[in-house]
């Protein structure tokens, strides 16, 4: 069967599809390509198949189809277009000069985003009244609490805004804008409580004393994965200290001028006979928090004690 005539046939299915040539222009556009994407023969004949889509879908094209042009391998894709998911796979098609063209099929995802949607609004509506009215009760509420309900009051009111944010990261996804801004949480809220669970363990080799500035600024990355890190250093931490000696965590804000980074410091005295021979922190941990974009470090004085200091790039507001 010739091309001309392969390509004949695609015309009768009823699923995207388009043809380009050695160079990756549009040679053809089956009429369910057209009819789905709203587009005629004359905005694509000749024109970069990558160039035909926009957002993040057009650098998904691009890979794809120099990967097949290239190396004349296939390639698997998914993009967001006209509000919808889009699975494809470009494949190599025999051109001429025995080169090779590429033939892109696309499938549309099916998902459940209208009911996702209708979802978000029904949560998003009873999370910002309780928001509002938490934010509201503060100013009368916070002079009466002890300062163990003070903390765990703030904890509430910080989790209570993660939460908005997410809902609004979930839905800025659901309505096509692209993925949410890069990960984000409030290192304090996590730090409070590693320090809360970890509180009883600490009981037995010494005291774990919280000190840091209100307001920090959010970080790069994500509240779960930070806290299981910190859980880790400061079981490890605990095993290796002196008895009865003190722990303090401590997290500050760094750099020249405009805060960069925000820097959370375990202070410990490790147990001569119970400490690592490196003294380092965990591999896992270091290379978790390398994973979210920071990095670790370790400083040590016989007399003084070690510090172990994570450092979290502060995330763009």
């Amino acid at each position: 069967m010739s091309t001309a005539e392969e390509i004949s046939l695609l015309g009768h299915l009823n699923t995207p599809i388009l043809v380009g040539d050695p160079d990756g222009c549009i040679v053809y556009a089956n009429p369910c390509f057209r009819r789905v994407f709203g587009a005629g023969d004359d905005d694509l004949m000749g024109r970069p198949l990558a160039l035909v889509f926009g957002g993040g879908a057009r650098e998904a094209v691009l890979s794809a189809t120099a990967t097949v042009l290239e190396r004349g391998q296939a390639a698997r894709l998914q993009i967001r277009e006209g509000g919808s998911g889009w699975a494809g796979l470009a494949s190599p098609i025999e051109a001429e000069d025995d080169r090779v063209g590429v033939v892109m099929v696309l499938l549309e995802e099916q998902s459940n985003e209208e009911p996702l949607t209708a979802l978000t609004e029904e949560i998003g509506e009873p999370l910002s009244e309780a928001l509002g009215r938490f934010q509201s009760l503060a100013p009368h509420v916070a002079a009466r609490l002890k300062e163990d309900q003070r903390q765990a009051w703030e904890t509430g009111l910080r989790a209570l805004e993660n939460a908005k944010q997410s809902l609004r990261d979930l839905q800025l996804v659901l309505r096509g804008g692209g993925k949410p801004r890069q990960g984000r949480f409030d290192v304090a809220s996590v730090i409070l409580r590693v320090a809360e669970r970890t509180g009883h363990e600490v009981g037995s080799a010494g005291t774990l004393e919280v000190l840091m500035p209100p307001n920090l600024p959010r970080v790069v990355g994500t509240a779960t994965t930070f806290e299981r890190l910190m859980g880790q250093l400061l079981r490890e931490r605990l095993n290796e200290a002196r008895e009865e000696s003190p722990m303090t965590l401590l997290a500050r804000t760094v750099g020249e001028g405009e805060p960069s980074a925000v820097l959370v410091s375990l202070v410990d005295v490790p147990d001569a006979d119970r400490r690592a021979a490196t003294g380092l922190p965990p591999d896992s941990v270091s290379q978790g928090v390398a994973a979210i974009g920071g990095d670790a470090i370790c400083v040590e004085d016989s007399v003084l004690g070690r510090v172990t200091s994570l450092r979290l790039a502060i995330a763009d507001s």
